[in-house]
This record gives C-alpha cells, structure tokens and sequence, in this order.
C-alpha cells in the first residue's frame, strides 16, 4: 500500500473514530437525561461508524482482504481483535432483506421493538432474537435486529484502535497534529476561563447578601 493510499485510510478511519466519539457523547447525555428515544438513535449511530471501521480493518470480501492485512499490520492489530465482529462489520449490508429476515423469524412471537430497560426482567420468556431495537441499562448491551452488542466492549476495543490510528496520523502529519493541539489547548482555556469568570461572578453575587445578613444581625 502506497502512501497517498495509506494517508486516505488513516483519515478516514480517524473521521469514523470521531464520529462514534460524538456518538458516545449523544448517547450519555440522552442516558442522563432519561431521554429514551435519543438513547436508542444515538447507540445506533454508535454502531454506524463502529461497522465502517471493522469492515476497513476486517473485511469479509476477499478482493478486499488485502487492504484490511496492509492496515492492521501498519496498526498493529491481531487477527483476534475484540473489534473483528462480522455482525458489527455487516450489520448494514442488505439492510432492508435483512429486517424482512427478522420478521419472518419472529411472526407469531412476542417482540421487542424500541424499548430502553431490562426487557428480560417481566418473566415473559422474551428472548434476544425476538427485540428488534432496545437498550438494557444492566448490561450495557444495545439491542438490534435480535444481535446484542456490548458498547462498553465496543467502546473499549475503537478505543485501542483510535490510539493506534492517532498514533500514526501525528506520525504522517505532524504539523496539522500539532495545530490541531494547540487549537485543543486553546479551547480548553477559553472553557476555564468561562469557569473562572462565573465562579467569580457566582462569588460577588453572594458576598452582599452576606453583608445584609450581617447587618441584618447587628440591627
């Protein structure tokens, strides 16, 4: 593989990496809001890029596999990685035969469909091929299509590939890796600065109420 090539890769793999970054970030928020349905839209969008990077590193199709060999040996990722999942890595291919699939599956069965909580825990028998999307706090598991995925698993394992592909991104582009540090380095202190300030502010409001209760007491 060719450097120009090479390069394509690693940014593509590092934009997906940001993407499932920003979708983690939706999902905790939609978590600490109780928010059900952005809990379910944005584990989806976690599992969008996840699939793109395992099937660029992981490829099913033979004419591909030799990309996927050429990357993981640049990044140094095993064969055996958490992240080489064909259900992740396939999980948008024929989309559409393979909710068809599903319903045929399930016709005449209880199912599951958009559901944030244990689905398990009523004592109905319900089965994880039968949920079609649901999210189960307990064990951190997003349901879909009748597949569990783990995202602490899947956010542990783009993890270790996210340090590798940043690894060599500061290696083949180092000036735009050290802009990028130093516009990070900026916004971090433009974000303390805000804190400073309001805290300060937050300090001046209170100080006269606390002389007027002093007066208040000497009165």
């Amino acid at each position: 593989m060719d450097n120009n090539t090479l390069a394509i890769y690693i940014h593509e793999l590092r934009n997906q990496i940001m993407h499932t970054e920003a979708s983690f970030n939706l999902f905790n928020q939609a978590m600490t809001n109780r928010a059900g349905p952005g809990v379910l839209f944005a584990g989806q969008m976690i599992l969008m890029p996840g699939s793109q990077i395992a099937s660029l590193l992981w490829p099913a199709r033979a004419r591909a596999r030799g990309r996927g060999e050429a990357l993981r040996k640049v990044l140094g990722l095993d064969e055996k990685h958490p992240l080489n999942d064909r259900r992740l890595s396939e999980i948008w291919e024929h989309s559409d035969e393979k909710i068809e699939e599903w319903i045929a599956a399930t016709k005449g069965k209880r199912v599951v469909i958009d559901f944030v909580g244990n689905p398990f825990q009523d004592g109905s028998g319900v089965t994880e091929d039968v949920i079609y999307r649901a999210y189960n706090p307990d064990t951190k598991t997003y349901y879909f299509r009748g597949v569990g995925y783990n995202l602490e698993a899947v956010a542990k394992a783009i993890g270790d590939v996210a340090n590798r592909v940043n690894a060599i991104f500061r290696q083949m582009f180092p000036e735009r890796a050290k802009a990028e540090d130093e516009a990070r380095a900026r916004m971090m202190e433009a974000m303390q600065a805000q804190v400073a300030a309001a805290q300060a502010e937050a300090g001046e409001a209170a100080a006269p109420a606390a002389d007027a209760k002093e007066e208040k007491a000497d009165a």
